[in-house]
């Protein structure tokens, strides 16, 4: 059994052609397990938010692989092991669990959503996100998007006039927008700001303020017309159950929460105390980790997974998307191929 742990450069940059994008680096920390049958992947994206450096994460990732099991079909004792060396879940833990996931779907011969009991239900539509740029270069990057075939959109504010922002782009785009301040409101002016820009017909306004104060949260959605989710507040199991009453639904993304497993627990507690589910991602991951949420997709009710989407050097092919829908192939686990 070989395994490769390595570190690649991939560069984020809107995949429309728009003279003003602008390209930025970013490093993901990249496992291949070999074991002569079957090449498995696992990813990290570390998050500079959760204390994470990309070499920090590579470092973890090659001090745990002693807890990767030796059967390929042993997914079971992972969570735990990964969650005593990594008890606040977190980008290596992600990897290594991806992994597995990956190496016993193709062991057992399914893809990973048939492994995970998730086929043939249907994956939501996913988002694509707009970022915070002038009103005009958000309406032109939206009609691009609706252009591509997206039927909903993740709209960044919190900076500038989001009035001119969601006007510039309702002239250009009819379909579902979400909006994401990134915690930049304070909790006593965030229900003005949603009063404000609420008649744009807005699903959901994500973590409005800041991730630890969750009395604020709870202020922001009994004030607000427009549904609340929460993220960053969101991280692992045990925050699901503080988090109800606070908010409408949470955003588990697996490089947050610690990898599959730790999603499937939070999804199922989240829907049994009546809070629905956005899968998410980090802003540039390739389409290893892509894929692992989306398999998961099938069993939440919103998806925000385009970080492979906002790359223009992916790697790697696995679920591509059309028209703003998954399309899954019949290949074990993952279905990764690199290009």
């Amino acid at each position: 059994m070989k395994v490769t742990v390595r570190t690649v450069d991939v560069h984020l940059a809107v995949p429309f052609a728009i003279s003003r994008a602008v390209r930025t680096e970013k490093r993901v920390v990249l496992v291949e397990l070999d074991d002569g049958a079957r090449v498995a992947y696992g990813e990290a994206s570390p998050d500079p938010f959760f204390g994470e450096t990309t070499e920090s994460v590579e470092a973890d990732v090659r001090a745990a692989l002693d807890l990767l099991p030796e059967d390929p079909r042993d997914v079971g004792s992972l969570r735990a092991r990964l969650a005593a060396r990594f008890p606040h879940g977190g980008a290596a833990a992600c990897a290594l669990d991806i992994l597995a996931h990956d190496r016993a779907a193709q062991a057992a011969g399914q893809p990973l959503r048939a492994f995970l009991g998730l086929a043939p239900a249907e994956a939501p539509a996913t988002s694509f996100t707009i970022g915070i740029a002038e009103p005009a270069v958000m309406a032109e990057r939206a009609a691009a998007a609706k252009a591509a075939g997206f039927t909903v959109l993740k709209v960044k504010l919190g900076h500038g006039d989001d009035v001119a922002a969601l006007e510039a782009i309702r002239r250009v785009f009819d379909g579902t927008i979400r909006v994401d301040p990134n915690a930049a409101w304070t909790p006593a002016e965030a229900p003005a700001r949603i009063e404000r820009i609420a008649r744009f017909g807005l699903e959901f306004i994500e973590q409005p303020v800041a991730p630890h104060d969750v009395d604020g949260l709870r202020h922001v959605r009994e004030h607000s017309a427009v549904p609340i989710v929460a993220d960053e507040a969101a991280v692992r199991l045990a925050d699901v159950d503080v988090l109800a009453g606070a908010c409408d639904g949470i955003n588990v993304k697996l490089q947050k929460c610690g990898g599959i497993a730790e999603a499937r627990a939070m999804i199922e507690r989240a829907h049994e105390l009546g809070l629905k589910v956005m899968l998410g991602c980090r802003a540039a991951e390739t389409s290893v980790a892509i894929a692992a949420a989306a398999h998961l997709a099938p069993a939440v009710e919103w998806a925000d997974l385009d970080g492979n989407l906002l790359i223009v050097d992916d790697p790697f092919v696995a679920v591509p998307v059309a028209g703003g829908r998954f399309v899954f192939s019949d290949r074990p686990g993952l279905g990764v191929m690199p290009r």
